[in-house]
């Protein structure tokens, strides 16, 4: 495998592992507890918050950076519906076009500012970040949805085995704790 030369590829690696972790973590949370909420009031399920993910990255990455068009259904509503082997399908998808768009992409190429819409929807209100800036908040946003995913999946797979769920919102696991859990799979 060729190493990688540029920074892009290198945000285009984390956003691998970013995904590839949401991608573990809904294997391994029970079908029947995919849309069941954290046991807080307002909160959103597991499979909610993977569709709320893959919509941020499509909206930094394949919108903002690639310049093209996607459908997002559910980004401003934070809402999600399908099953998981679309949800899977939909993830594979925009890692190949993270790939398609950030592996060509020169270093030079992430300093040239884009304009973007600070929202999607096509607000009139317009903005300019550098590519660099929006893969930084796009890993940035992902990361600390990954976070919320990473606590409600030891609460869901608790709660499943019988055990006292986790339910301390903001609390992520500790590095030994995800290797564990990493070597438990």
């Amino acid at each position: 495998m060729e190493a990688m030369t540029n920074e892009a590829r290198q945000f285009s690696s984390e956003f691998d592992r970013i995904a590839h972790e949401v991608l573990q973590l809904l294997q391994q949370v029970p079908a029947a507890l995919l849309d069941h909420p954290f046991p807080t009031p307002e909160s959103y399920s597991i499979f909610m918050l993977a569709t709320y993910l893959v919509e941020v990255g499509e909206f930094w990455i394949v919108g903002q950076i690639g310049k093209k068009p996607y459908s997002s259904t559910s980004l401003a509503e934070f809402c999600a519906a399908g099953t998981l082997p679309a949800l899977v399908s939909r993830y594979q998808r925009w890692l190949k076009e993270v790939h398609d768009i950030l592996d060509s992409l020169s270093d030079e190429a992430l300093d040239e500012p884009l304009a973007f819409a600070l929202a999607p929807g096509g607000l009139a209100h317009m903005a300019s970040m550098t590519a660099r800036a929006c893969l930084q908040q796009a890993i940035r946003h992902c990361g600390l949805i990954l976070e919320h995913m990473r606590t409600l999946s030891r609460s869901l797979l608790s709660s499943a085995e019988g055990g006292a769920p986790v339910n301390i919102p903001g609390i992520s696991a500790t590095a030994e704790e995800r290797q564990n859990q990493d070597g438990q799979t």
